[in-house]
């Protein structure tokens, strides 16, 4: 059996670690969807030093943090979630976080990258447990 194998049938307790990890990970990004709309113009206008039609991009950002977010919370469609997650978090570190001169923002731009990390696990290994992906398996 390979270690990926492994992990993926492991013990209760494996399972039950990597659950814990997609809540954590969908939690924060609840957080982070919501917490966009604390300051919306703020938010568009930063957007907008960025990237082109700013207030669109700005709700779609709000809809993808939240709504997928809320995928992984919930166990739904775990892995597919995980990967967009993964390519959402390299590209918003590339577009947002590159000014390396700000200690602050390279601190951004790896924090990124480590969730595209841990997402990318997600992706590999599942939903761990009690999660509805586990009930649509036995369906």
């Amino acid at each position: 059996m390979s270690v990926s194998t492994a992990i993926v049938s492991g013990s209760e307790k494996t399972q039950s670690l990597i659950a814990l990890a997609r809540v954590i990970m969908g939690g924060c990004f609840i957080y982070y969807g919501v917490s966009k709309l604390w300051f919306i113009p703020g938010t568009i206008g930063f957007v907008g030093t960025k990237l082109p039609l700013p207030f669109y991009v700005f709700w779609l950002a709000v809809v993808i943090e939240t709504g997928l977010g809320f995928l992984l919370v919930v166990g739904f469609a775990t892995r597919w979630a995980a990967a967009f997650l993964a390519f959402y978090c390299c590209f918003t570190a590339a577009v947002f976080h590159t000014d390396f001169s700000v200690r602050v923002v390279m601190d951004h731009f790896f924090e990124n990258i480590a969730l595209a990390a841990g997402f990318l696990c997600l992706a590999a290994v599942g939903p761990g447990a009690n999660a509805l992906d586990n009930a649509r398996q036995r369906s």
